[in-house]
């Protein structure tokens, strides 16, 4: 081994001494002489010796790397590894890229048995020694061996794997042995060397994210996973997949992310099903396992975000895995069922079904008790006490709290008994036993001293200080109240420091002292603050905290108020009661795909008196605000124009609980003493609810504690006060307390617009009565608004349906055509000179000053003593010979109307067409639904119902305000929900009178023919009933709605949900009943009501009059019978003579056009084929609504879609422009389920098939393939129906998808991107509240396609369940959207093409700094145009050659962009013509070489065209003659007669005998009629290639034809 000196080697002081100073020379010779000393001694194995002269030699030249290395392994050799270890350290640091100093530092580290630092030594070694990786690999595993333990397997094959493998096993089991941070090492070098293959790549990047995870380095480990999960994605692993998603998920819950730990723990559930699917039955046992842990845990985090039926939906499976594994598995203990029973009972009682909770918690008792866990017991004991205490059965909970207690002192269950205490101490309160409470918690509070808990402290001061506020001790509560805040501050117990600042808050506003009523103030909006951050968190129930959000709001009214605040009062409680409407607000905003910031604004914000003010001054009523408080009602007046006034507020007329006081009032005014026999008058048209067995039980339970206790109310306790001769009515206490204040501020108004919150809503204001006898009702004309905000909302629709009524009536400019008016400077109406086509073009003109009839009296202007203005004519001479062109050709007169034409005013020209004459009408309508069919069995809350009988007076009701409305009634089977649905946002008068729900917000419709019901007979929710997410997403023009629905003995209150939804949609008003009357008190009702509304007046007037004539019949004079009607919303005018005259005018424009459209030639109008153009728009258009006919009726024609499938795949090679000359077959019939399917021959139709009689007869016609496909649409339509053919498996996704591929582009192209977006990027998680995304979740026919395609929504989280099944149906369902979305589909089917993402053009739009949209698309309409023939036909197919007329031959973009010489122009009937007379106009240079380029376009067009007529004969010769001449060769020859002829049985010989299969013969008739047909079908084929011809021929001079139009040659 050669010396190879060090380059800092110096000269050096001498060894001996530091005397002398030796030459740089002898310094050489030395190191190398001691290097040969050292190099004999290590080949004698003398390695002490070796190492001194090593030694000192480095003395000489310390940096000499070789020297270091030899004197590193002599120490190895002499066992001094730490020395070594510092001589290989100090070599890797003057060398460190040289692998012998890693090496070295390795096997000191090993032998020194620091595993781990010599496992990255040797790594090191291996990343710089290319040559000895299997090596090194070798010695890394050998290491690893000290610290982990070798599979025996592993072993065996270890010796032949590559270096990489190597690493990757020993990765592997470091990882078992949670060695992480070596394992996270060894991973990392084996996925560096790039040799892996895809498989070994997961495993190591699996237990790479799984040795962070065990560091706790959380971000790094869901990396890793996420990598993992995407390859396994892409090769379909699904074992690994689900491992990813159980880590992923353990993970995120660890991160308290409950929301994405769901997500991961739904996507592992369906690959387990998967796997047990795939496997069949393989590996059970871990997947139950799994499963039922994954079960329980999901149970557990749907709780803990509050979503209730989720976590029991899991809670209830989980307790299946338990029960149906107990044999096979052994699973089942008593610990683990007893846990299952518990938690199920708790999410039933959660969501309010205490039966099946107190089933389960009985369960879970006898399971304690077999196993004698007597703390089990106790837990149960409390469990049922409690359930039972919430069904107000108050003895038998004080029984089960009771035995509770003592079987916690029994065991001295501190917590128990604590708890114990705190539920006897709040039945005691409920009985009246105030004294038994007080003990209870005043022994509970001692309690929670010894726990040393301060959450359960907190608690009882809070109780505490309950008990005294409800006994009337507002002192000793306020003290209770405090030690409680000043607890919870202290222990930083967020939720009781806020519950006891609105506790505190309450009880100060007891006092009058301002600095009490301040401090209550702050307290409560220190609440609001909190609750609304609070209402962000998942983690909180959402229905406690707005509970909670409106008890703040109210308390900071009554303090405001209180402190001579009143208007900041009145912002408070619009900013609280306008919440709910803004909500709706916007998701009716989002569902139309508009912008919601402004509405989110307005929730965010406070509401303001000036803008109250300013919604006010634009209506002509008086406004009534009322907050009802808690021990008061707060009230305001508004007078437009004049301001707002607050009303009094008596403090010593306080009710402890006010709202509880209003409902029973209310239930007071309701009662009647024939109220039972009126049940059996009564039609009840209330949905059962899911609560009604519990409501009834605790009805049941309040009745009997009442009558044990003899417990007074609020109600009682005034009427004790008064004497029965003085007692007062109800009504009167209720206008006492709600009206008495403010009514003088409402002298000198008619009308009064109530806005009213929450229990207020439910009073029948008309029905109160004064101290006079008078009723409110005979005094104003009454409308209820559930905010102010509502009022602006509904006049912006007012208004807007106000302009729209004036354009279709006349008034505006958009429908009819105005004549301008010309004045002169007397205002005198003159004549305009009118310059006609012969006469000389001049330098200027003069224009007479005009004003457009906007009005039948318009408004006069003054203008100047000029009676013309003069105006420079245009320098242009071809625009002004086009213009006299355009006159000459568009006002003489037209063939359209040559023969009805009455003069100019009956038609005009717009845009170069002309327009439809038609009968002026406006856009009312009426709809009467009633009397819905509905199954025998229905699907409803979870369980099967089963509707008693039809509703035959609504339907009676319907057919009679049909006849009042002169429309037909939408009744039994009609009514579906698509029909409702659809008929909603046409009508501007509806009326509902069948099956819904005020509590669930929803109507019951007749379930669509084409739904499929579910496996056990019944129909789904879905599938009948309409809900507010549904009416949300309409964009209604309704000026009232009729709500005869809904009531019943099952309903309670009105919840003004549904109506709200209405409203927010674009209905002006509501009315509805606020309770059930009888079925004549109804009708009478009706009938008065509509008569009001003849000959037209207010809805509130309508409604006052019909009460007056009930009131005016003695049975119905009680408020009972007439104060139920209520109208809500606005006040719209209404006369049903206009809404009749509109219906007509639409009924004869209607059959006028239909009966026009039938003419051969145009009369009046130009037919309605003859306008539409063949775009590729209105294609794709027609071909999703035939797609969509097929998926609706593809239940009833199962067989269809395959043979549609089957046909076009027949044709495709027939078009196929490679071959020659295809042969069509001449002779395929149709089957017989495409002729009955209503959709499939207008699809075929559209893709260019005809057909014609096969045979004899016309029963079997036979198919004639298309020529051509000039479109491009059978491929699509093809690769549609292979989607639909998947899509169909699953009815409810067929059904929904049906639905949407009616709907808009902008759908369609959202739902496209989302869907991409799962399909290729399936790692990547969307939110519901991502841009594209929201619009969709919020589109309720968009969200119902995608739930069923398996999305859901997880908190803000939009989840993809991935099992297979639905997999297969996001592909299909893809499938089909993308083959009806042309160049985006294409684009966006196989890969996510991010060019397309939010777009809903059909093609991508470039985005830079340089090229704006508009000049991306200018570029590539340039590109096209100037393209040379020969460039078009190699890049078109053959088949739409005819579409795109090249344009230019040079490369360049021709710079001419005008024909003077020409100038062509577009005319009516989008026709084309050239304006400039023969040579009038020489062309010059450019001009001409830009007619020459033109010139050879058409020449090539041309060619295409003789062509195509050519092909389209030849095929017509192949393929149909043969096929109609079949017959006919049959004709003039001699027929053979068969010796022995099979007949039909059953004849007499005196009866003529027919022959078996005897062949008709065809009638000279039948003959003729085919031969025409067959010239008709080449006729029809040869005028498609002949228009489309023009087409192209059009187009080439499209861009040089002027914009001008005939309206500016009119002027």
């Amino acid at each position: 081994m050669e010396f190879q000196h060090s380059a800092s080697m110096a000269s050096l002081p001498s060894l001996a001494g530091f005397s002398e100073a030796i030459s740089e020379a002898e310094e050489i010779e030395s190191v190398k002489r001691l290097q040969q000393q050292g190099d004999a001694a290590f080949h004698d194995k003398d390695f002490a010796e070796a190492a001194a002269c090593y030694g000192e030699a480095l003395e000489i030249d310390n940096d000499n790397a070789q020297l270091l290395a030899r004197k590193t392994v002599s120490n190895i050799e002499l066992g001094e590894y730490a020395e070594a270890r510092k001589d290989a350290e100090y070599l890797i640091k003057l060398n460190p890229h040289v692998p012998q100093g890693h090496y070295l530092l390795a096997v000191s580290l090993n032998n020194l048995r620091y595993f781990n630092l010599a496992i990255s030594a040797f790594l090191n070694a291996l990343h710089y020694d290319v040559k000895h990786r299997d090596r090194l690999a070798d010695n890394v595993a050998v290491v690893a061996g000290n610290i982990c333990n070798f599979p025996e397997e592993s072993l065996a094959t270890f010796i032949n794997l590559s270096p990489a493998e190597k690493l990757l096993e020993v990765g592997i089991n470091l990882k078992r042995a949670n060695q992480n941070a070596s394992c996270i090492e060894v991973l990392q070098y084996a996925l560096d060397l790039k040799t892996l293959d895809e498989l070994c790549q997961q495993r190591a990047l699996f237990n790479i994210g799984a040795g962070y995870a065990g560091n706790a380095d959380y971000e790094l480990a869901k990396d890793y996973y996420k990598q993992c999960l995407s390859i396994a994605l892409q090769q379909k692993n699904l074992r690994y997949e689900a491992e990813v998603y159980c880590r992923l998920a353990e993970i995120y819950l660890q991160e308290e992310n409950l929301e994405q730990g769901i997500v991961y723990y739904v996507k592992l559930l369906s690959i387990c099903k998967d796997l047990e699917t795939i496997e069949n039955g393989s590996g059970e046992s871990c997947n139950v396992n799994l499963q039922r842990v994954v079960h329980e845990t999901l149970s557990n985090a749907y709780k803990a975000v509050c979503d209730y039926p989720h976590a029991l939906q899991h809670a209830k499976k989980n307790l299946e895995v338990l029960d149906g594994d107990k044999d096979k598995q052994g699973i089942r203990t008593s610990d683990l069922l007893g846990k299952a029973h518990f938690t199920v009972a708790s999410l039933h009682e959660g969501v309010g079904d205490f039966v099946s909770s107190l089933e389960h918690f009985k369960s879970y008792l006898a399971i304690s008790k077999a196993s004698k866990d007597r703390a089990g017991m106790g837990r149960a004991y409390g469990c049922i006490g409690r359930v039972y205490h919430k069904l107000c059965n108050c003895s038998l909970a004080q029984s089960f709290y009771e035995q509770q207690l003592h079987i916690s002192e029994k065991l001295s269950y501190h917590t128990m008994q604590a708890t114990a205490l705190r539920s006897l101490a709040d039945v005691h309160k409920d009985q009246g036993n105030t004294d038994n409470a007080l003990e209870c918690l005043q022994r509970y509070l001692q309690i929670s001293r010894k726990l040393d808990e301060f959450e359960t402290e907190c608690r009882a001061y809070i109780a505490m200080g309950e008990l005294h506020q409800a006994d009337g001790n507002p002192q000793h509560a306020q003290h209770f109240y405090e030690q409680a805040l000043n607890l919870a501050e202290r222990s930083h117990e967020t939720e009781l420091a806020y519950a006891s600042r609105g506790k505190l808050a309450q009880v100060l506003l007891v006092s009058r002292a301002e600095k009490n009523l301040e401090k209550a103030r702050m307290l409560a909006e220190d609440s609001i603050e909190y609750y609304l951050q609070t209402l962000e968190d998942t983690k909180h129930n959402k229905e406690n905290t707005l509970e909670l959000l409106e008890q703040s709001y109210k308390l900071v009214q009554v303090a405001l108020k209180k402190l001579a605040r009143p208007y900041k009062a009145l912002e408070c409680a619009e900013t609280q009661m306008r919440r709910e409407f803004l909500n709706t607000l916007v998701k009716n905003i989002a569902s139309l795909g508009q912008q919601t910031e402004a509405v989110g604004d307005l929730l965010s914000s406070s509401a303001d008196i000036g803008d109250m003010l300013k919604i006010v001054n634009n209506e002509s009523a008086a406004v009534l605000y009322l907050s009802l408080c808690h021990s008061c009602v707060l009230s305001w007046v508004f007078r437009p124009g004049e301001g707002c006034w607050a009303g009094k507020h008596d403090q010593d007329n306080t009710i402890q609980d006010c709202p509880r006081y209003v409902q029973e009032l209310i239930s007071s005014m309701r009662a009647s003493e024939s109220q039972a026999d009126e049940a059996y008058e009564t039609e009840f048209r209330a949905l059962p609810l899911q609560d009604s067995k519990i409501h009834q039980l605790k009805t049941l339970n309040l009745a009997m504690m009442k009558h044990g206790t003899n417990k007074t109310t609020p109600l009682d306790d005034k009427d004790e006060k008064s004497t029965s001769t003085t007692r007062e009515s109800p009504s009167r206490k209720m206008h006492k307390l709600l009206l008495s204040q403010v009514e003088c501020l409402l002298q000198g108004c008619s009308s009064v617009v109530i806005v009213a919150d929450r229990v207020l809503t439910q009073v029948p204001f008309d029905a109160l009565e004064d101290d006079e006898g008078c009723l409110f009702g005979d005094k104003y004309l009454l409308t209820l608004l559930p905010c102010l905000e509502a009022l602006k909302y509904i006049h912006k629709h007012s208004s807007n349906d106000v302009t729209q009524d004036q354009t279709e009536n006349g008034t505006g400019s958009q429908s009819s055509p105005t004549h301008p008016i010309y004045l002169d400077h007397m205002l005198r109406v003159v004549v305009p000179p009118k310059e006609q086509p012969h006469s000389i073009i001049k330098e200027s003109e003069a224009e007479a000053p005009k004003m457009a009839q906007k009005s039948a009296r318009p408004s006069y202007v003054s203008f100047d003593r000029n009676s013309y203005h003069v105006i420079k004519s245009p320098r242009d001479k071809v625009s002004v010979m086009e213009d006299r062109f355009l006159q000459d050709r568009e006002l003489s007169g037209s063939t359209l109307i040559s023969k009805t034409w009455s003069g100019r005013d009956l038609t005009s020209a717009r845009g170069g067409k002309i327009q439809h004459y038609q009968q002026q009408s406006g856009r009312q309508r009426a709809l009467v639904v009633g009397n819905p069919t509905l199954p025998k069995k229905l699907r409803l809350h979870g369980k099967i119902w089963k509707p008693m009988s039809e509703l035959q007076i609504a339907q009676e009701e319907a057919h009679k305000m049909a006849h009042y409305l002169e429309t037909e009634a939408i009744v039994g089977s009609k009514v579906t929900k698509e029909t409702l649905l659809t008929e909603l946002p046409k009508s501007t008068l509806i009326h509902l009178a069948m099956y819904g729900s005020w509590e669930q917000a929803c109507l019951a419709c007749t379930p669509n023919p084409t739904s499929q019901p579910l496996p056990d007979g019944s129909n789904s929710q879905s599938a009948y009933m309409i809900g507010v997410d549904d009416i949300i997403g309409l964009k209604l023009q309704a000026k009232m709605v009729v709500m005869s629905c809904c009531y019943g003995n099952r309903h309670r209150d009105v919840q003004l949900e549904l109506p709200l939804a209405f409203l927010v949609a674009g209905a002006e008003s509501i009315l509805l009943l606020l309770w059930s009357v009888p079925d004549i008190v109804r009708s009478t009702f009706w009938h008065h009501f509509y008569l009001a509304l003849q000959e037209g007046c207010h809805v509130s007037q309508a409604v006052a009059q019909a009460k007056k004539c009930l009131r005016q019949d003695e049975r119905f004079r009680s408020p009972r019978y007439w104060a139920s009607f209520c109208l809500l919303g606005g006040d719209p005018f209404i006369s049903l003579l206009d809404v009749k005259h509109a219906m007509m005018d639409q009924l004869l424009n209607t059959m006028e056009e239909t009966y026009l459209n039938s003419k051969k030639q145009d009369v009046l109008n130009m037919r309605t084929a003859d306008t539409q153009e063949s775009s590729t728009g209105s294609l794709l258009e027609n071909l999703r609504r035939h797609l969509s006919g097929l998926l609706l009726h593809h239940t009833q024609h199962p067989d269809v879609i395959p043979n549609l499938t089957k046909l076009l795949n027949q044709c495709l090679p027939l078009l196929d422009p490679q071959s020659d000359h295809p042969t069509p077959p001449w002779s395929q019939p149709v089957p017989q389920c495409i002729l009955r399917a209503p959709s499939a021959i207008p699809l075929l139709n559209q893709l260019g098939f005809h057909f014609q009689a096969g045979g004899s007869g016309t029963q079997d016609p036979q198919v004639v393939f298309p020529q051509w496909d000039p479109d491009s649409m059978i491929e699509p339509a093809l690769q549609a129906l292979k989607g639909l053919q998947d899509i169909c498996e699953n009815a409810e996704c067929a059904h929904n998808l049906a639905r949407v591929l009616d709907g808009q582009e902008k759908l369609l192209s959202g739902l496209i991107d989302v869907m991409s977006f799962t399909k290729h990027m399936s790692e990547v998680q969307l939110k519901v509240n991502d841009t594209g995304v929201s619009h969709l979740w919020g589109h309720h026919q968009a969200r119902a396609l995608l739930i069923s395609l398996g999305f859901a929504q997880v908190g803000q989280l939009l989840m993809f369940d991935g099992k297979i099944a639905n997999k297969s149906l996001l592909h299909a369902a893809l499938l089909v959207l993308c083959s009806v979305m042309a160049e985006k589909g294409r684009a966006m089917l196989h890969r996510l093409d991010i060019r397309y993402l939010g777009i809903n053009t059909k093609t991508p739009i470039l985005r830079s700094a340089r090229k704006t949209p508009i000049k991306s698309a200018l570029r590539s309409a340039s590109t096209i145009r100037t393209m040379t023939p020969s460039a078009l036909r190699s890049r078109t197919p053959t088949a739409v050659r005819l579409r795109t007329a090249p344009v230019a031959v040079d490369e360049e973009p021709a710079r001419v962009r005008s024909l003077p010489s020409l100038n062509p122009v577009k005319l009516s009937k989008n026709k084309l013509a050239f304006s400039t007379p023969w040579w009038s106009q020489p062309a010059k240079s450019p001009e001409m070489k830009e007619k020459m380029r033109l010139a050879r376009s058409l020449s090539d067009i041309h060619i295409e065209y003789s062509r195509h007529v050519q092909h389209t004969q030849n095929w017509h010769v192949e393929s149909v003659t043969p096929q109609a001449q079949k017959t006919l060769s049959a004709i003039g020859q001699p027929k053979p007669r068969p010796q022995v002829i099979k007949v039909k049985a059953g004849t007499t010989p005196s009866c003529i005998r027919e022959p078996v299969n005897q062949d008709l013969e065809l009638s000279t008739e039948a003959i003729e009629q085919r031969r025409d047909y067959s010239h008709y079908l080449l006729h029809t084929r040869s005028a498609d290639v002949e228009r489309r011809h023009l087409d192209a021929v059009q187009k080439i001079f499209q861009p040089y034809v002027s914009r001008r139009t005939a309206d500016a040659v009119s002027k």
